[in-house]
């Protein structure tokens, strides 16, 4: 695995590279396919990813994952998102990825959009996934590029495509980069978007996240322009005229706040309140998924915070534990879940 900075770094040499690489042709069979698509949906705020809890014995534990959704829509979260990369969903066999859409679609029962997703070593199985998505009521799909192999813009192209048209519902690309698939230009993005809108959906995390998130706005083809990185640049993506952020749900209430003041204009007092979450998004960038389940523990979520295939639950040592309960009085006041 990529070191975490190392990562950071390549993503940004990637960006940079990956802009002048040639864009794609148009696949003519692809617009008769969307023909009769639906209307595009609109999705405006805070998409929670959702962490994947085990029990000690490494199995899926279907009840703290109920528990995660419904969490999360007392938090107010407007979407809840999984499996994604802070949702372990390398770890994850196909059936506990269908048995977990299930799961989350039903206990969100409708109160707010529940984005399943779907990325896979091929189209094939990708398509697998999405079209049982759709059928269980998802609202949308999410999914990461190829990510095994050597995988060019053209087979990233054609993945993605596929998904959109054996399905109904907004695709949304996932952009990391790094050892999950290639770093996407956003001119790609948005070709992909003007051939089909459904596929006008984009969870941008190669640097600089901001500036690309102003050229989905600029572009006019985006319907959905979210971020992702713990919601680290929240405020500046708004600014921009981003749709909101896919942060790990476990201050999922915090980041509800501080988009609603944003939104309603109230920024001195977003900026006061992002102030008190930024330490805790600091240890997240630093512990990862191990910090967020965590925290979820500590929010009477979670019944632990066990990883599959880790043996240890610790995660903070003592001198990040000092820090993270002086930075957590800060934020008691604003848990509402």
């Amino acid at each position: 695995m990529m070191p975490k900075h190392a990562r950071r770094d390549f993503l940004r040499r990637a960006a940079g590279a990956t802009l002048a690489l040639p864009l794609l042709p148009r696949a003519p069979i692809f617009y008769a396919a969307i023909a009769s698509s639906p209307a595009v949906k609109t999705f405006r705020g805070i998409f929670a990813i959702l962490q994947t809890p085990f029990t000690l014995r490494d199995e899926l534990e279907e009840e703290d994952l109920e528990r995660e959704v419904n969490f999360c829509v007392r938090a107010g979260a407007q979407g809840l998102v999984w499996p994604q990369l802070a949702g372990e969903f390398y770890l994850l066999s196909e059936e506990e990825r269908r048995r977990g859409a299930e799961i989350l679609i039903r206990a969100a029962g409708g109160k707010c959009a529940v984005v399943i997703g779907v990325q896979a070593t091929s189209k094939e199985i990708a398509i697998q996934f999405a079209r049982h998505a759709e059928s269980r009521g998802a609202d949308a799909v999410i999914a990461l590029p190829p990510f095994v192999g050597p995988v060019t813009l053209e087979m990233a192209a054609e993945y993605y495509r596929a998904i959109a048209a054996a399905i109904r519902l907004p695709v949304i690309i996932q952009n990391s980069g790094g050892e999950w698939g290639p770093a996407l230009p956003t001119s790609f993005v948005i070709q992909l978007a003007k051939e089909n809108p459904r596929l006008g959906y984009v969870k941008e995390e190669i640097a600089p996240v901001p500036h690309r998130l102003g050229e989905y706005k600029s572009s006019g083809a985006m319907t959905g322009i979210f971020s992702g990185n713990a919601g680290r640049n929240l405020l500046n993506e708004l600014a921009r005229g981003a749709s909101g952020t896919m942060p790990a749900c476990e201050f999922v209430d915090v980041q509800v706040q501080i988009y609603s003041l944003a939104t309603a204009g109230r920024w001195t007092e977003a900026r006061a309140l992002f102030q008190k979450l930024l330490p805790m998004i600091i240890l997240e960038e630093t512990y990862g998924v191990a910090f967020d389940k965590a925290v979820l523990v500590r929010r009477s979520v979670f019944h632990s915070a066990k990883r599959r295939g880790v043996p240890g639950l610790e995660v903070l040592d003592s001198v990040d534990q000092q820090e993270f309960d002086a930075w957590w009085e800060q934020l008691v006041p604003y848990l509402k879940a």
